[in-house]
């Protein structure tokens, strides 16, 4: 299993409000990178096509209030893969967030797909940080 976990994010939200928002796959197209198109969402499941890849399809698996939101791969996708987001508490108004994204990858399409899915876990990080950030 091929393992990828952003940097922490510092986000001027509570855990409570983030995870909300992170609760509905409607909310995520704005966490996506411009190379996801055709994304359709529910609350709790959504599909999207990966531009020159594939077509990919993912569920809400799990949630713990507040602290973690466990996501698998669903339908007829070329590989099996997990995505979490972790929430821990700072303040009343602050938490920290991490992503995760695990995939079962063969040796070949772990060396092509690192770079890229390392980056999509940073980038959503990041872009949930810009999300709260104080203007």
């Amino acid at each position: 299993m091929a393992t990828f976990e952003s940097e922490v994010q510092e986000v001027n939200a509570s855990c409570g409000e983030v995870f909300g928002f992170l609760s509905d796959f409607r909310n995520f197209e704005s966490l996506m990178p411009e190379q996801v198109v055709k994304w359709q969402a529910t609350e709790t499941s959504c599909s999207f096509r990966i531009q020159g890849v594939s077509d990919l399809s993912m569920r809400m698996d799990s949630k713990s209030a507040d602290r973690n939101i466990h996501i698998v791969s669903e339908g007829d996708n070329p590989v099996d893969f997990s995505l979490d987001f972790f929430l821990q508490k700072k303040g009343e108004e602050s938490c920290q967030v991490s992503v995760v994204f695990e995939a079962g990858l063969n040796p070949f399409v772990k060396s092509v797909a690192s770079r890229p899915l390392q980056s999509l876990v940073d980038l959503m990080a990041k872009k949930i940080q810009e999300r709260y950030s104080v203007e």
